[in-house]
């Protein structure tokens, strides 16, 4: 995802071997359109599994506690933690219409608790915002399955008169056989080092599509 290290995991170590993932994210996504009614940017909502919050508080030495409550000063520290990527992460979203849509860096929006979980809402625009004229897919994952995505938050659209947005959820029982298959057929040494890139199996799928006229 970002770093895999404990003390700011969320942004750079290699994933590694055994049960995967390590992390769980629930998902929320908006489709922005601009004013000239083309897919400008995508808001993602990343809401972090209680046990990870935990650690990552711990990690930051915020909500000493432990009752959830963040004051100003910690909620301050905290927002963009999640914002520092390290070179050639993709921020775990894909897009495709004919092919790959390029996303420029993220725009952070906002980090919150709720409850026992960090929330945090960045943008991701387009490099090019585009006419949306065939379906686009939308689906947030990690290549290397450390950090899974479920889409169980809100999933909707701003702007985009005649769009409509659908989620598929994934294949699990599926994914997880492609996962056992390799678990058991490649090597214990490339597992440490290059785990396979089975997170797209894994994979929530949004489709937008859009009616003209």
């Amino acid at each position: 995802m970002w770093t895999r290290a404990l003390s700011f995991v969320l942004c750079c170590a290699a994933p590694v071997a055994g049960a995967h993932p390590h992390v769980f994210i629930d998902t929320g996504l908006k489709l922005v359109f601009d004013e000239e009614g083309q897919l400008s940017a995508v808001d993602v909502t990343w809401a972090y599994d209680p046990l990870y919050t935990l650690l990552l508080l711990e990690d930051m030495r915020l909500d000493p506690d432990l009752d959830g409550v963040l004051e100003p000063a910690e909620l301050e520290q905290l927002q963009g933690f999640d914002m520092k990527w390290i070179e050639g992460f993709e921020g775990d979203l894909y897009l495709e219409a004919d092919g790959p849509v390029a996303l420029a860096p993220p725009q952070p929006i906002e980090t919150r608790m709720e409850g026992e979980k960090i929330v945090s809402v960045h943008r991701r625009p387009l490099e090019t915002p585009m006419d949306v004229r065939n379906p686009v897919k939308v689906r947030p994952f990690d290549p290397g399955y450390f950090t899974a995505y479920a889409v169980t938050l809100d999933v909707g659209i701003e702007g985009g008169d005649g769009c409509d947005a659908t989620l598929e959820m994934a294949d699990i029982a599926a994914a997880s056989d492609i996962l056992e298959e390799l678990l058991f057929t490649v090597p214990q040494a490339q597992l440490e080092t290059d785990f396979p890139a089975v997170g797209e199996h894994f994979a929530d799928t949004v489709t937008l599509t859009c009616v003209s006229g």
